[in-house]
């Protein structure tokens, strides 16, 4: 009976041990400070300067209040239209939005539909600009555009202007129209 009680004790500070050691860390990024928030499989609201909200849900949303940006991991977000009317939606793995300007970079596996204009974006690289509504890629990164889900066109160096509608590519790598 006494082997079994000190085995019991014994076993029970080894658990104890355990659960007290220290987890390991590894390698920080030091050229980014800790975030001042970060939230887990969340749902928030970006208020935007020109017009609806911007809802955003995210695995990971990470405030950095110095440098005035949210790094966010798996998300999927849409626009709304003053009225609450949706006009965009869309999806990345890693994205970071600028909480002053609201600019945003968008990377991997990016996925835009912007629905009044039936629009798809697909891309592994976005930069929006929100002052001149202008959504663009750089000019090594190839971009896939559909429109009207009967034009589609591939190329490197995307630009759209979303004031006038213009679609230019600095690159066309290839194209269909089928009507």
């Amino acid at each position: 009976m006494m082997k079994r009680i000190i085995g019991m004790v014994l076993a029970s500070l080894l658990l104890l041990s355990c659960a007290l050691e220290p987890t390991i860390q590894g390698p920080v990024d030091s050229s980014r400070k800790d975030a001042d928030l970060t939230l887990y499989d969340a749902t928030y609201t970006f208020g935007m300067s020109n017009g609806g909200p911007l809802a955003v849900t995210a695995k990971m949303l990470a405030f950095h209040e110095e440098e005035e940006e949210a790094v966010m991991e798996s998300i999927t977000f849409v626009g709304y239209e003053e009225d609450g009317h949706p006009f965009f939606q869309g999806s990345a793995r890693h994205a970071i939005i600028n909480t002053t300007t609201y600019d945003a970079t968008l990377s991997k596996d990016v996925s835009l539909h912007h629905l009044d204009e039936e629009i798809q974006v697909f891309s592994d690289e976005l930069s929006w600009s929100e002052k001149n509504q202008i959504l663009s890629s750089p000019d090594h990164v190839a971009s896939t555009i559909v429109i009207d889900g009967d034009i589609t066109f591939r190329g490197k160096g995307l630009s759209i202007d979303f004031t006038t509608l213009a679609v230019t590519f600095e690159k066309v790598l290839e194209g269909r129209v089928s009507r």
